[in-house]
This record gives C-alpha cells, structure tokens and sequence, in this order.
C-alpha cells in the first residue's frame, strides 16, 4: 500500500475515484457547478510534511479541487485524530478566519484503507519550510514580505479572538495550562526519544520544569505558526490558513514564541533572515496592537518552542535514520538559549 513514508498513488487514485462518485455529498467543494457531479481526474501527493500525508484531488472545470489528509504511517506523534482538525477548521472558519471550510471526516475506511480528512482546495501559493532561502519568498520585495509576515500575525490575532468555549471547541481541543503542556511534552519527548532523549532536551526540559510561568489568560491555539502554514494570493496576502493538527487551547505566548523562536533559530543557524519581515520588537507591537493583550514571559516560552521543534525533529530523524541526529544543531542553539537565559 506504501512506498516510503507514502500511500501508493494508484490505490489512492482508484479509491478516491470511487468515494467522489458514490458519496457527492461528502466531497467539499466550494466552487464550480453544483449540477455536475463530481468526477476525479487525477491525484498528486503534496510536498513536505511528515506529520501527516496529504494528497491533492483534481475534480476538472467544473468543480474546485480538494485536499485529503491521512494519518502517517509512520506516527509523529502517538496519536492522529482528523475529527479534532474538522471541528476546528469548521469553527474558526465560521468566525472570520480564512480557514479552508467545510471540511470533512470521511470515517469508512473501504475507499482508501483509512479515514481521511477532506477540505476545499483553496488555490494560491504557499512559502516553503526556510522563508529565507525560499524563491517565493526572498523575490518578492521587502513590501510583499511585510504583507506576509503582517498576515501571519494578524491571523495568529484572529485566531486568538475566536470564543473557543462558545464555539464549543472545549470539548474537542486539548485545554492546557502551562504547566500541564509542559508535561505533555515531557511525555512526548519519553515517547518519541524511547527512553533516550537527545541530552539537551533532557537539560531543556529541567530548565522549564524550575521555572513554569504564572498562569494567563487561555486562548485557542493554531499550534503551527509558520509561514508554510498559509496560502496567499498573488499580492502576498492571506488567503487560507492551513495545518491544525496541532491546535489547543492555552497561552497566547505559546503560539507567538514558536513563530518568534523559529525565526531565531534560522537567523543563529544560517545568519539569514527575510529582509522585509518584522523585528522581534515590531511582530510583538503589532500582535499586542491586534490583539488587545500584552505578552509576558516569552524568554521561558521560547525555550520551551526550541523543546518542542527539536523534540519534534529528532522524531522526524529517527523516522528517517538520519545518522546526524545525534548532532542536532539544534541541540547545540538550545543549550546556548538556556546558558543565556539562566
């Protein structure tokens, strides 16, 4: 059924074929004509991403594509669960987020082997993994880049605005408080490590554990805040906001410092950095502008994102068999945030 870390692009094809022409109701298109039943073309897997595998549906003229995410065969985490992703997208997309919506869990696994989750191909373009060695990105002129890099905050702003309770989402989203996210992953790194975890991550992890902030205000969480994470129209603004795998509810420093703390470690990691984004300073100013909050703690914070992305990436290299893993560069940036934060 597989080769590699991917479903076999035939299967899929044939069951995908068979699900949009036995079940209309449940391919979620937006656009096209609603009297013309849906026909599948063609399939393309999509690049990038190990935490799930997502396949693109070509449906012709006269429908709009769509994407379907299935859970990886080989688990990023110990569990998947696409239900949580819908509810999520459904919901903030009825809130004003441009969330791809309707989106669709399509739980009978006789087309394709396994649930799916289905959402509206929402056409644009998307920047890749390293913004600052990105074409897409580093051509555009620094007025472009500040178009994107102020979409994304305004979205983070957005998606923090959303009534998480009044929508529901309490029931269905993992609500955490600081501590208890710290011994999520302190679970997760036992699990994804084996009982073996990477030392600085071990360091890490003591380091936020002797120091937990006070408790704030929760908000609902994007989880993934990341410029690969959007979809923007030719004139660089944000048309869909993808990737909800990862989404909770907790606090809003959380999402600031995973964007903040990546870009960081770009920046120290390969000393490049896109000309026309904000400063550490002018993302804050303008998401506390946005947002109406004032951030605190982000040091602490930061430290425990580099935890996360690096716990996360020596999950993906032991996928893999990276034989580097064990001299993660990460690894070494992370120790030195801790010796400059202590």
């Amino acid at each position: 059924m597989a080769t590699g870390g991917r479903r076999d692009a035939a299967a899929l094809e044939e069951g995908l074929g068979r699900w949009v022409v036995a079940r209309p109701d449940q391919v979620p298109t937006v656009a096209g004509d609603p009297e013309t039943p849906p026909r599948l073309r063609a399939v393309a897997h999509a690049d990038g991403g190990l935490a799930n595998e997502t396949v693109l549906v070509d449906l012709g003229p006269a429908r709009s594509g769509v994407v379907v995410r299935l859970p990886p065969l080989r688990p990023t985490f110990p569990g998947y669960e696409l239900a949580p992703q819908a509810v999520v997208q459904n919901a903030v997309a009825a809130a004003g987020v441009p969330a791809p919506a309707p989106s669709v869990v399509v739980d009978d696994p006789a087309w394709i082997g396994s649930p799916f989750l289905a959402m509206p191909l929402v056409p644009g373009d998307i920047a890749g993994p390293a913004p600052a060695f990105d074409d897409y990105v580093t051509s555009a002129g620094t007025e472009a880049q500040a178009r994107m890099h102020d979409g994304l905050v305004d979205v983070v702003a957005a998606v923090h605005a959303v009534d998480w309770r009044a929508a529901g989402l309490d029931a269905v989203v993992p609500g955490t408080t600081t501590r208890d996210a710290l011994a999520h992953w302190q679970a997760y790194v036992e699990w994804s490590s084996e009982g073996d975890p990477l030392p600085a991550l071990a360091q890490a992890l003591d380091w936020c554990g002797d120091r937990v902030p006070p408790e704030g205000e929760q908000v609902l969480l994007w989880g993934d805040v990341r410029l690969g994470n959007l979809v923007f129209d030719p004139e660089r603004r944000v048309r869909a906001v993808l990737d909800w795998d990862l989404a909770s509810v907790g606090p809003a420093e959380m999402d600031l410092a995973w964007y903040l703390a990546l870009e960081d470690m770009m920046v120290s990691l390969f000393a490049r950095r896109v000309e026309g984004f904000g400063t550490r300073q002018q993302t804050i100013a303008r998401y506390e502008a946005r947002s109406g909050r004032t951030l605190s703690d982000l040091e602490w914070h930061e430290v425990f994102a580099l935890v996360r992305a690096l716990a996360i990436n020596d999950r993906h290299q032991r996928i893999s068999g990276d034989p580097r893993r064990t001299k993660n560069p990460m690894g070494a940036l992370l120790l030195d945030r801790l010796g400059a934060a202590s």
